[in-house]
């Protein structure tokens, strides 16, 4: 039986204000089942984009739902993640008239302002937010489009098909590490979780938690579902870091060079502990 569901409009964000990185190599991380769920009770990713590239913020929400998901994404950067170098290509003035799910699809309808302006890079960057945004929760892998209303299959004069998209379609507009947890200022507690997409040599991310003051606490590597070419996930918690540690720290997630061995790729976020 397919459910259906009109998530409701009014929807209260309360912005955190992000930005967007010795102990022998350890390879000691428990793996743990691949999600995409927001986080638990009250935050939602948005993904904008860095050097066109995808990049992941968090946004405290009311209700941790794919509506308040967009709602987070048309509000943009904040002040900091901008001087940071992040932008959105969604077109200023976009609203968010609906979002239904249907099974594993989900449709948002926007304005007519979210087809406006931009050439190709512009419309499919706009495109890969707003998937990747809504397809962060569980049950959820093929977005829909609707503009003011009325379904629609291409997008703009690019001819860019929306008529059922999943995050496949934007995979050139991935970093080879997409860290999607966790997000630049988001409190954690141990073991600290990481998790996102990647396609790294061998499936291989290696990670780094450094103290504010650089020194290296725990570092080592997980095991992707894919690689070397092909797109997968990781998913995994960490050893437990030394006794006492708290505060703000640093996590990055990157590859290493075939050539040199040197870190490739990196995603690296603050957090706090």
């Amino acid at each position: 039986m397919r459910m259906q569901q009109r998530w409701a409009l009014g929807i209260t964000l309360c912005l955190l204000g992000a930005a967007c990185g010795s102990s022998s190599t350890s390879s000691s991380a428990s793996t743990a089942t691949t999600t995409t769920t927001a986080a638990a009770g009250e935050s939602v990713l948005a993904y904008f984009l860095m050097n066109e590239k995808l990049r992941v913020v968090g946004r405290i929400v009311e209700t941790p739902d794919p509506a308040a998901a967009v709602q987070a994404l048309l509000v943009g950067p904040t002040s900091e993640e901008t001087t940071a170098g992040m932008v959105t290509l969604i077109p200023a003035g976009t609203e968010m008239l609906s979002v239904m799910i249907t099974g594993r699809e989900v449709r948002v309808d926007l304005t007519g302002v979210f087809a406006s302006g931009g050439g190709s890079m512009s419309v499919l960057g706009r495109l890969a937010q707003m998937v990747f945004t809504l397809t962060q929760f569980d049950g959820i892998d093929t977005v829909r489009f609707s503009l003011d209303g009325e379904p629609i299959s291409q997008l703009t004069g690019e001819g860019v098909g929306v008529d059922g998209v999943t995050r496949s379609a934007f995979t050139d507009m991935a970093p080879l590490v997409l860290l999607e947890h966790p997000y630049h200022g988001e409190t954690v507690s141990q073991p600290i979780r990481i998790a996102g997409r990647s396609n790294t040599f061998e499936a291989t991310v290696y990670y780094e938690v450094l103290a504010a003051d650089g020194v290296k606490l725990l570092d080592g590597y997980v095991m992707a579902s894919s690689g070397t070419g092909e797109w997968g996930t990781f998913d995994a918690r960490l050893a437990d870091l030394p006794p006492g540690t708290k505060g703000p720290l640093q996590v990055r997630v990157f590859d290493r060079s075939a050539e040199t061995g040197e870190p490739v790729a990196v995603n690296e976020v603050r957090i706090n502990l």
